[in-house]
């Protein structure tokens, strides 16, 4: 009877921790969708993704300037094992929580590079923050690869440094989410050239940015081409910026692109903007420059007034 009885309890026991690994396994699955992460992937139609819960923003801050119109702070947080630095303006406005921006300069153009849009920006009374984007000659460190790097660290199933970039941005998404001064249903991403780029990106995977602004920017053009190799055709899609702007739908997406631009052929821009869907607009200008011009000012102001009055 005692060795009957030492049994069930030996069975009892076994069920027992059965059923607790599969309540453990399940619970993680449970969870796992709500617990920080900084977890790339790739989806089934090809494209990058991060998870929406990305965790507390660990940073620092250093004011520079304190006036009776603006603070300009310098930032520095962390993102996939760099120190991204970035300057922060926020306006003295009435308002408790201000819209805000998220700046991104072209290749090779620092964050003070873009002052007089960032100060601008301010005085329309948005809060801004400007990358230094990695590789970009600023302080953050880092570099970008070689296309051919990039493609083998793909292939090899690593975190190419494009995609780690376009992480650096909706962390710069979440810290300014997080600030009591900013409306966090008010942020939204301008980008310049190859700014616009991770702009696209970014909002195409993070579906709480209200906006992107894309000027002198365009996608790789890579989804027409035939691609003798599988996995280059995965490798250009995962970064090609025609294939995410789609994912921006129900959300505004504004390109502003010079006929006279010789970096970004305006064709390349309008193709990109031919896979955007509805709401969208594509503002046509005629300056002898790649990039932002002053005389776009007074256009950008009201077409930002009507993006943060939707």
């Amino acid at each position: 009877m005692n060795g009957y009885l030492k049994g069930r309890k030996f069975v009892g026991l076994m069920l027992a921790i059965f059923l607790l690994i599969v309540f453990v396994r399940h619970f993680n699955e449970i969870i796992a969708p709500f617990s920080p992460s900084d977890k790339w992937d790739i989806t089934e139609e090809g494209l990058l993704t991060y998870p929406q819960n990305r965790g507390a923003v660990e940073f620092t801050k250093t004011i520079l300037n304190d006036t009776a119109q603006v603070e300009l702070s310098k930032i520095v947080y962390k993102s996939k094992g760099e120190n991204i630095y970035a300057l922060l303006r926020v306006p003295k406005t009435t308002d408790a929580r201000k819209p805000a921006i998220i700046l991104l300069p072209g290749a090779q153009v620092t964050k003070e590079g873009e002052d007089g849009r960032a100060a601008k920006f301010a005085e329309w009374g948005y809060v801004t923050l400007t990358l230094d984007e990695r590789g970009n000659s600023g302080e953050t460190g880092g570099g970008i690869n070689s296309r051919d790097e990039e493609y083998a660290t793909f292939i090899d199933n690593r975190e190419p440094v494009t995609h780690k970039m376009v992480f650096d941005v909706l962390r710069a998404y979440d810290f300014l989410a997080e600030r009591d001064d900013v409306d966090s249903k008010n942020i939204i991403v301008f980008g310049e050239s190859m700014g616009g780029r991770f702009a696209v990106m970014a909002a195409a995977i993070e579906p709480r940015i209200k906006a992107v602004v894309g000027v002198s920017t365009a996608g790789y053009d890579s989804l027409d081409n035939q691609f003798q190799n599988g996995d280059v055709a995965r490798f250009y899609k995962a970064i090609d910026p025609d294939a995410y702007v789609a994912k921006i739908s129900q959300r505004f997406v504004l390109m502003v692109h010079s006929t006279n631009d010789t970096v970004i052929p305006i064709e390349m821009a309008q193709k990109t903007f031919g896979y955007a869907l509805e709401p969208k607009k594509f503002i046509t200008v005629d300056y002898k420059t790649h990039g932002w011009a002053d005389g776009m000012a007074p256009m950008m102001n009201e077409e930002m007034k009507a993006i943060f009055a939707q």
